[in-house]
């Protein structure tokens, strides 16, 4: 791994080009998502037409990494069918061979769009395992540390905010969950893949259900801390979670959020940079550090944001940033 703490070396001394050798690193492992939809489209379009001629998957990450204190890319799988030719055998192979000769890590967020794996509509849960599956092959030569899956998604997220009676609502949510199970057992069936790179994430469905799945097929987990702040996993802390699910926790999804009520108005905010919403986050950060968290830190914000949040920290609890 690029950076563990405890003063194992880490990798970037031997990079090729003073661009990487010369930016400062962290004490964390912090990284970002240069191949989701926005950043790409960013690079394609010019004057509001679509020059895929433009598209430079290296050159998307290359830009990344050369961001202060990142040294880990999520590859968002999405993207393979949101913009065509952007995800090949092909250019999958080039991203690995850029990892040779930069020595960052890949983690991988698999496809979420469209899909339910709990769905109670087998032919649209056995078009989501397959779309599922297929990523993963895709993704294998990157070697990624984490696998993030969304075992739940907008169906099964709508029906977790029925007006209903709370017993109502967890009766109907196990259900579902009862599906996403099958989806999940088939996906690790199919692939082979050791369970534990597949950390599933907290997102707007209630996660002490998850987190059965997690124990009883052994994965890991994605903590996206605005999912938490906002309310759409839980009500407990940041610090909460991370303490009760350590040991599990293979992946961060890093961003602020707050949720409000106001007379019968709720207000989620969340994938906003860090010191905008209610996140602690110098006490958040100073206990991944006591508690040696080394796995991948990925912002979930556009570079501007991710900037914004590296100052944020810089204030509140610079010494993170220092190797």
């Amino acid at each position: 791994m690029s950076f563990v703490l405890g003063g194992i070396q880490n990798r970037y001394g031997d990079l090729k080009g003073g661009n990487y050798c010369q930016r400062r690193r962290s004490l964390m492992r912090f990284g970002l998502q240069p191949l989701d939809f926005k950043p790409i489209v960013d690079q394609i379009l010019v004057d509001g037409v679509p020059d895929f001629s433009r598209f430079n998957i290296g050159e998307l990450v290359r830009a990344a990494l050369r961001l202060d204190h990142m040294s880990a890319i999520e590859v968002t799988m999405d993207i393979e069918r949101m913009v065509p030719g952007s995800l090949t055998p092909a250019s999958i192979e080039s991203l690995a061979r850029l990892k040779e000769e930069i020595g960052h890590a890949y983690t991988v967020h698999l496809p979420f769009y469209s899909l339910e794996l709990a769905s109670f509509n087998e032919y649209v849960r056995e078009g989501s395992i397959e779309t599922v599956v297929r990523s993963i092959k895709l993704a294998e030569p990157l070697e990624p540390e984490s696998y993030v899956l969304h075992t739940t998604g907008s169906l099964a997220a709508e029906f977790s905010r029925l007006n209903l009676p709370q017993g109502m609502v967890t009766l109907i949510c196990s259900y579902m969950a009862m599906f996403a199970a099958r989806s999940l057992e088939e996906i690790l069936t199919r692939t082979e893949i050791d369970p534990r790179k597949i950390a599933l994430e907290n997102v707007e469905f209630p996660f002490e259900i998850t987190q059965e799945l997690v124990e009883q097929y052994n994965t890991s987990i994605c903590f996206d801390t605005g999912h938490l702040l906002t309310h759409y996993s839980g009500t407990e802390s940041v610090i909460e979670f991370y303490k009760r699910h350590q040991d599990r926790i293979l992946e961060i999804h890093l961003h602020d959020g707050s949720y409000e009520k106001r007379d019968d108005i709720v207000i989620h905010r969340d994938h906003i940079p860090l010191g905008r919403g209610t996140m602690p986050v110098r006490d958040f950060l100073r206990e991944l550090v006591r508690s040696r968290f080394n796995g991948p830190i990925i912002f979930e914000l556009r570079n501007a944001e991710v900037k914004e949040s590296l100052d944020y920290i810089r204030r509140v609890a610079p010494e993170v940033l220092t190797r």
